[in-house]
């Protein structure tokens, strides 16, 4: 969900903005500013700052139209994570967009109105780099084997662009369809930039009020890893997740149906918590970025299966909320009759909590939540190796049998 761009002017922020970049963004829409005499204002940094202040606070509806879209981008990428992508983005293009020796305590808000104003291609670039941005909710997929080669030609690109239209016009989206490959740190990211649901308001023309109707543009992103065949699709409705891992399979794996079988999904694991009867603790070996591991949520749902038609279903659950980390434990205290088995218990999910370790003040966390068998959510900009060697480490992700076993298992 994009932020909101009424948060971008606030007294603290405008107190300390740089008053030369401000001047060129406003300068920029100078027609749409109403009763602003900006040379005056611009010339005279202390009545300036005082006037554009009460502007900016003031009703949002007397902003020009074009300022209101060019916050909505700045906004896009004030945030830490934005704030990374626009500096990695001025080392690639050898340029410095802020001094930190000069604004030490420049934040990134600072950083993102100043690269839109003075280095736009920067912030082009940052900004079509953050939509591969995966949330902590995203859909996986494993291919079942390794190595799987991705063809990434104009003609694949294309044929995938056309299955997409087709996939969002079914949702009544238009059959706009854009689609932009990537590759970062090993991974192929393709954007699919597709039509958002239509939507209508009421504005004011003049004296007259009138409905009219618009369409934004969002946006979908499939990544895939060839070294381990995992696919992770993100940005769109989730039943239409699955589509587009076919279409990307068909069209650039030239494998339909790879992400069709079930154990496709079936990624995660919670038997060996489950069997630890409470008493699992997350080993973390050399893993020397962790201090602890601690788990403040679990759900445990009392299940019974259909004897005609074999479905489960759960009767009832029993989650624990623990702030300290023995929320497992606490669950299994207040309710000793837990025996985990076909129609009897079932551990839904934990939420794990890791913490980093810091040379002083407060300790980053990750939050981890695992649901299986196809959820891991957690934020993955920063740290999703780590997540995941430790889900790894403690036996929570379903590694892939090998063809024998699963043949004698058959």
């Amino acid at each position: 969900m994009q932020k909101d761009f009424t948060k971008f002017a606030n007294q603290r922020f405008l107190k300390t903005v740089n008053w030369e970049v401000l001047g060129k963004l406003l300068t920029k829409h100078r027609a749409g500013l109403k009763g602003l005499d900006l040379d005056a204002l611009l010339a005279d940094e202390s009545e300036g700052r005082k006037r554009i202040t009460e502007y900016l606070l003031g009703s949002k509806d007397s902003y020009p139209d074009g300022l209101i879209q060019d916050l909505h981008r700045i906004v896009r990428l004030d945030s830490p994570t934005g704030m990374r992508l626009l500096q990695e983005e001025a080392e690639r293009q050898e340029v410095v967009i802020i001094d930190p020796a000069e604004s030490p305590t420049a934040t990134p808000r600072d950083y993102a109105l100043v690269a839109f104003v003075e280095f736009p291609e920067v912030f082009k670039e940052a900004e079509h780099t953050s939509v591969f941005i995966a949330p902590p909710s995203v859909t996986e997929f494993d291919a079942g084997e390794d190595r799987i080669a991705a063809s990434v030609t104009k003609e694949a690109l294309e044929a995938l662009r056309i299955r997409a239209s087709g996939i969002f016009a079914a949702d009544l989206r238009g059959k706009f369809c854009r689609v932009r490959d990537y590759v970062d740190d090993g991974e192929l990211c393709i954007a699919v930039r597709h039509g958002a649901p239509p939507v209508s308001t009421e504005v004011i023309r003049g004296e007259q009020d009138e409905v009219i109707g618009f369409q934004e543009v969002d946006t979908a992103v499939i990544s895939f890893v060839e070294a381990t065949g995992r696919l992770t699709v993100w940005g769109c409705a989730k039943k239409r997740r699955g589509d587009l891992a076919e279409a990307f399979a068909t069209e650039i794996l030239g494998r339909p149906g790879i992400f069709k079988a079930a154990s496709s999904q079936d990624l995660y694991t919670l038997v060996p918590v489950e069997n630890s009867n409470g008493g699992f603790g997350f080993r973390i070996g050399d893993l020397d970025q962790i201090e602890r591991v601690e788990i403040t949520e679990a759900q445990a749902n009392r299940i019974a299966t259909n004897v005609r038609t074999r479905r489960e279903k759960t009767l009832f659950s029993v989650q624990v909320k623990d702030s300290e980390g023995s929320a497992l434990r606490r669950l299994h205290e207040s309710r000793t009759d837990i025996s985990y088995g076909d129609d009897s218990w079932r551990l839904d999910h934990i939420i794990a909590r890791i913490v980093l370790k810091t040379p002083g003040g407060r300790a980053p966390t990750i939050s981890v939540t695992l649901k299986p068998p196809g959820t891991a959510s957690f934020s993955r900009v920063r740290h999703k190796k780590l997540v995941m060697a430790l889900l790894k480490l403690n036996a929570l992700t379903n590694d892939r049998r090998s063809v024998p076993t699963a043949l004698a298992a058959e």
